[in-house]
C-alpha cells in the first residue's frame, strides 16, 4: 500500500469517527414536536442511503418557501443526519426543508458525482413539491463547511448554459433566491499540501484540465455574479472563519449582494448543534430578515 493511499484511508476513517462524535453533540429533545419528519426518502432509481432525503415542514396547508440543506464532511464524511436539529428548526421558520444526503468522495466518488446527486434530489423535489405545500418558486440553498461549495455550484447551475454543457445536465425550470454559506471551506483550492492531498481523494486524476474543475475555483468564474444574494456566516471559534472572509472578497469583485455574520463562539458549524440558543435563533432571525428583504 503505497503512502499516499495509506493517508487517504486515514483521513476517510477519520471523518468517519468525526461524525459519530459529532452525532453525540445533537440534543433530540429540543426538537419540535410540531414540526412533520419525512424521513429515509430516496430521489433516485436505488435504494441507497447516499441517495436518500429528510423533509421537515408544518403540516398547516400554507403554501411555504424552500429550503435545500445540504451537509458538511469534507466531500468524504458525514450524513444527513447530523442536519436534523437544524432542519427542524428550519422548518419552525415557515420553510419546508428538504436535507439531502449525496455520494461521499473517495475511493469510488468524486465531487463532480456530488453535483450530479443534487441536481438529481432536486429533480425529484421539484417534481413532488406540491404534496408538502413547497412553492418551488421560492426556493433557497444552504451549504454547510464543504457543502458550501456544492451549494455555489447548485445556484450556478440555473444560471449558466456553460456549467450545465460542462456537466452535462439538463437545464433547470428553478433557480434560487438567496444562499447560506455556513463556515464555508470555499477556498478548497488553497496552494499547500494538506489541500493538495484532500483535492487528490475528491477529483478524478487530472482534474486540473477538466473544465469542471476550472468552474470551481470561483475566484476565475466571470459567471459567479449571477450569484443570488448571499449570506456566510462564522464565528470566532470556526477553523475556518479565513475561508469566509477570503470568500467575501471574492463575492464583492463579482458584485453579489452578500453579508457576512461573523458572531457567537460555537465553532465550525455551530449553528447545525445549538440552533435553539437565544444568539442563534438572533442569526436565523438575521438570516431570514436579508434574504427576504426585497
Amino acid at each position: 500500500m503505497g503512502k499516499l493511499t495509506m493517508i487517504n484511508q486515514f483521513m476517510k476513517k477519520n471523518g468517519e469517527k468525526s461524525f459519530y462524535n459529532d452525532i453525540k453533540r445533537i440534543d433530540y429533545s429540543k426538537l419540535s414536536k410540531d414540526i412533520k419528519e419525512k424521513l429515509n426518502i430516496n430521489y433516485s432509481r436505488d435504494d441507497s442511503v447516499e441517495h436518500s432525503l429528510d423533509i421537515y415542514y408544518k403540516d398547516n396547508n400554507e403554501v411555504k418557501p424552500i429550503l435545500i440543506d445540504i451537509h458538511g464532511g469534507g466531500f468524504i464524511s458525514n450524513d444527513k443526519e447530523l442536519n436534523h436539529l437544524f432542519g427542524n428548526y428550519m422548518a419552525q421558520k415557515d420553510f419546508v426543508v428538504f436535507n439531502i444526503n449525496y455520494r461521499l468522495a473517495y475511493p469510488e466518488y468524486n465531487v463532480f458525482n456530488q453535483i450530479i446527486d443534487i441536481d438529481c434530489a432536486l429533480k425529484w423535489i421539484i417534481k413532488k413539491a406540491k404534496n408538502y405545500n413547497a412553492n418551488i418558486d421560492e426556493i433557497y440553498i444552504a451549504g454547510h463547511s464543504s457543502a458550501g461549495v456544492l451549494a455555489v455550484m447548485e445556484a450556478l447551475l440555473c444560471k449558466s448554459k456553460n456549467l450545465i454543457k460542462d456537466f452535462n445536465l439538463d437545464e433547470r425550470n428553478y433557480e434560487y433566491k438567496g444562499i447560506i454559506l455556513d463556515c464555508g471551506l470555499m477556498n478548497f483550492y488553497k496552494n499547500n499540501i494538506a489541500y493538495w492531498g484532500m483535492r487528490r481523494m475528491i477529483f478524478p486524476k487530472q482534474y486540473k484540465y477538466d473544465k469542471r474543475y476550472k468552474d470551481m475555483v470561483f475566484e476565475s468564474n466571470n459567471e459567479l455574479y449571477k450569484l443570488p444574494k448571499t449570506i456566510l456566516l462564522t464565528n470566532s471559534k470556526d477553523e475556518l472563519r479565513d475561508m469566509t472572509y477570503y470568500f467575501k472578497k471574492i463575492l464583492d469583485n463579482s458584485k453579489v449582494d452578500n453579508k457576512i455574520i461573523d458572531k457567537g463562539t460555537d465553532g465550525h458549524m455551530g449553528i447545525i448543534f445549538k440552533p435553539y440558543t437565544e444568539e442563534n435563533q438572533i442569526i436565523l432571525d438575521d438570516i431570514l430578515n436579508y434574504l427576504k428583504e426585497r
